[in-house]
């Protein structure tokens, strides 16, 4: 018989690790966390600093009137720029151009700006001291020649009534609408002006048209029926008057 001698107990040492509390894996995991985030911060100021990322080119997108030029003015950046600079600081600087409603910038690497913008749209010419400029809907200046750039929209004439800026971004706003809704009616609109508090004149290649300040589109859209039965009957008349509720007075010359 073969006898088994029992093993001591101090030959069957187990250590055991002192137990990971909460405490400690939110530490580090909040380590981790803190780490990525500093990384992300540091590596665009740190790809900023190489050459070969520095700005070489701007690639405008949206852009009828506004010219490449005025967007690299307004950036007021050189060479030494990087594209990985704060996108959002470039975007803000253009939207400062009075003809930009909307700027977005993007970086094509390595060394491409790509912005992206929604210009104003001009819906009225209006006389000034350098010739003729255009104006939005909300009577916003724009810095267009139209002497350079090819649009067409109606001619504002200073007002015959008090001036009134608040009148006369309504009468911007409902070229505006005009524009965007019934292009054919606005293509037909020549000129318009305030002549008083209550009543504004627009001048078509036709005839005068009178309306009050608070003309609908689909008020203004009577114009048309009304100038086919005229011109069935060979009549031409100097003004349609559209002021009073559902009726359209043609004055003969």
């Amino acid at each position: 018989m073969t006898a088994v001698r029992p093993t001591p107990a101090a030959a069957h040492r187990v250590t055991v690790a002192p137990a990971l509390t909460w405490k400690k894996v939110a530490g580090r995991g909040s380590l981790v966390l803190l780490g990525g985030a500093l990384i992300v911060w540091a590596m665009p100021r740190l790809l900023g600093m190489l050459d070969y990322f520095h700005m070489q080119t701007v690639q405008l997108e949206g852009a009828r009137f506004l010219t490449p030029t005025a967007v690299i003015a307004a950036l007021g950046a050189d060479t030494s720029a990087s594209v990985f600079d704060d996108a959002d600081r470039f975007a803000r600087k253009i939207e400062s151009i009075p003809l930009v409603a909307h700027a977005r910038v993007r970086r094509r690497l390595p060394g491409t700006l790509v912005v992206s913008i929604i210009e104003r749209t001009p819906v009225a010419l209006i006389p000034t001291r350098e010739g003729f400029r255009g104006v939005d809907s909300a009577g916003t200046r724009l810095p267009i020649d139209p002497a350079l750039a090819a649009f067409d929209a109606p001619v504002v004439m200073p007002p015959l009534a008090t001036r009134d800026t608040v009148a006369d971004r309504k009468l911007y706003n409902l070229l505006g609408r005009l524009r965007a809704q019934d292009p054919a009616l606005f293509d037909a609109i020549e000129q318009a002006q305030r002549i008083s508090a209550t009543e504004w004149q627009l001048r078509t290649s036709r005839q005068r048209v009178r309306v009050a300040p608070e003309v609908t589109l689909a008020r203004l859209a009577d114009i048309f029926p009304v100038e086919q039965d005229l011109a069935r009957r060979r009549i031409r008349a100097a003004e349609l008057d559209l002021r009073f509720r559902n009726l359209v007075i043609a004055r003969l010359p």
